[in-house]
């Protein structure tokens, strides 16, 4: 099933405007679903990030949401009227975001513009592996997902495990997102696709 994914032509690439590095050793990261069943699917997209934060640099007692790139995650979820359902978040992220993750469900529902800070990166979680439901390896995305979850994962949950690992990619060889132009071109890098096997840091 293709990924139904929203781009703002107002907003731009994610090489549009960063508005700073992130304070200290930490980002925020916004995850923004639009369309129907929001209430869920930010949920689901938020499990599937929080996934992978966890098993990038996850460890006891953490104030964050875990940690992508060895760097501090806090999670934003948008809209906040659609954040009822959402659990397992334990940081306090600031209100403007470093970057924010776009999720849309093919219905051809735009979140509105003021949703969206001027100042944050915008991340299009990009294409998919093919075989991102398949549960039959334990070690798969699918098998890990159910194990803490105790669901299957739906497009949405991979979507948002999709847009964290690729963050991990980003922020790892820079600390951080900074500089913005080579934080910019190492997403650019990643929206076609990524690997996801194995969780080694």
């Amino acid at each position: 099933m293709k990924s139904y994914l929203l781009k703002l032509a107002a907003v731009g690439s994610i090489s549009a405007s960063l508005a700073g590095a992130a304070a200290g050793h930490e980002f925020t990261a916004a995850i923004l679903v639009t369309g129907q069943e929001r209430e869920a699917r930010l949920a689901e997209a938020v499990n599937g990030f929080l996934l992978a934060a966890d098993e990038r640099d996850g460890h006891a007692n953490e104030t964050s949401e875990g940690h992508l790139g060895g760097v501090d995650v806090q999670i934003l979820p948008l809209p906040q009227e659609a954040a009822g359902r959402v659990s397992g978040l334990v940081g306090t992220p600031a209100q403007v975001p470093d970057v924010t993750v776009l999720i849309g469900d093919g219905s051809g529902a735009r979140p509105d513009e003021a949703m969206i800070d001027p100042g944050s990166a915008i991340l299009i979680p990009g294409t998919l592996p093919a075989d991102w439901s398949d549960d039959a390896r334990a070690e798969s995305f699918a098998a890990r997902y159910r194990s803490v979850y105790g669901t299957p994962p739906t497009e949405t949950a991979a979507i948002g495990y999709n847009a964290a690992r690729r963050l991990d990619l980003a922020i790892r060889p820079l600390d951080g997102t900074t500089p913005r132009a080579a934080f910019a071109a190492a997403l650019d890098e990643t929206e076609r696709g990524i690997n996801w096997q194995g969780t080694d840091k």
